[in-house]
């Protein structure tokens, strides 16, 4: 049995407590605001009144900083973020205000990434800037890449279920953004990038649409900043000189031809395909727009003959710009334990083999050396 302290254990602990104040002194900080210029962002970003606030998976922050400790203001609700400090294998938090980053780091200048794991349709993330050891600052950035990726797609590109399984009640627990197969390709091209992606959109059926199918889809989507689940003339407008791009990647078409609704005809899915690349041309003025076909090969052969008769037809009518790469001709890229057990969702090393599938495609159209 555990012997009793000499005095009663509140007295005895509170007065450890007192004696230990007395020797430690009290922790100081000094604070940087979103705005300082040492920090950089990525992706698609709004600055309000002093603060960031992102709308989309896998945008992200970089920043140098000297000292031993750091802590990041960041909120959001039900959104997940991973971070890491000097290359380190990057660590899942939920933060909800202030949140520690780090502590007891030697001293030196370090560097943070902080990026968003979770998409875009579960709200807005808010960063109101760091917090230091008193006397220690942020470092000058070191140089973006020079390269730049958009991608736009579903949840394949958002990363859903990539990193378990899902049982009704945890989706965005395990969806990792930044592992879908987009960031893996554009850190293999050495490219910062930007992701666009919503769960269970489609280019004209979203995933159990019902008729009409007047719904918000990707070509309504592309032009906001944040992702809107509803159209309205107040929706933020973005402005692509903020984060300009080298091409932009477009992997979208899954829900359209999901199993629990009718597929659209042909014509409405050419037609609705090819509004949307010339949304996405009308902000990119002659770059690539490089489209491939839905991941899954369960999904209807129509969605790849539709997608590339679609990019026929548009470069045939002037736009030479745009290209298209097949997944699944001659067989399907991915096998079954490629996926998250449904056919649809890859795990992390099934996005990773489609990022390697893409990634000498895509620097060969870009004329990239890798």
């Amino acid at each position: 049995m555990m012997n009793r302290p000499p005095y009663g254990g509140k007295v005895f602990l509170a007065l450890l407590f007192f004696l230990s104040s007395l020797s430690t002194p009290a922790f100081s900080s000094v604070k940087f605001t979103a705005m300082a210029p040492e920090i950089q962002y990525f992706g698609r970003w709004d600055c309000h009144d002093g603060i960031y606030r992102s709308g989309y998976g896998a945008t992200y922050i970089k920043a140098r900083f000297s000292g031993t400790s750091l802590a990041a203001e960041l909120s959001g609700e039900n959104i997940y973020w991973r971070f890491s400090i000097d290359g380190q294998p990057l660590t899942t938090i939920k933060p909800a205000g202030h949140t520690l980053l780090a502590h007891d780091l030697p001293a030196g200048i370090h560097e943070v990434l902080l990026i968003r794991s979770t998409e875009g349709r579960a709200g807005i993330s808010e960063f109101a800037g760091f917090e230091l050891d008193d006397g220690a600052a942020l470092a000058p950035p070191q140089p973006a890449q020079k390269r730049r990726l958009e991608f736009v797609g579903d949840s394949i590109t958002a990363g859903a279920m990539n990193s378990g399984r899902y049982t009704g009640d945890n989706f965005y627990e395990v969806e990792d953004g930044t592992m879908s197969y987009a960031p893996q390709l554009a850190r293999m091209l050495q490219a910062d990038f930007s992701v666009l992606a919503k769960s269970g959109e489609g280019v004209v059926h979203n995933y159990s649409e019902k008729p009409p199918y007047d719904g918000v889809h990707t070509s309504d989507r592309y032009p906001w900043t944040f992702c809107y689940s509803q159209a309205a003339s107040d929706n933020l407008r973005w402005e692509q000189s903020h984060f300009p791009v080298d091409a932009v990647i477009v992997a979208i078409g899954t829900n359209d031809f999901s199993y629990n609704q009718p597929p659209p005809t042909h014509d409405e899915f050419c037609a609705g395909y090819a509004r949307l690349l010339k949304t996405i041309r009308s902000h990119n003025p002659g770059i690539p727009i490089i489209c491939t076909e839905p991941v899954p090969s369960t999904i209807s052969p129509s969605a790849r003959r539709w997608i590339k008769g679609t990019v026929r037809r548009l470069r045939s009518a002037g736009d030479r710009q745009l290209y298209y790469i097949p997944l699944n001709e001659p067989r399907p890229l991915l096998s079954s334990t490629d996926y998250q057990g449904d056919n649809t969702h890859p795990t992390i090393a099934g996005a990773k083999k489609i990022a390697l599938y893409l990634r000498d495609r895509v620097a060969r159209i870009l004329d990239w050396n890798i």
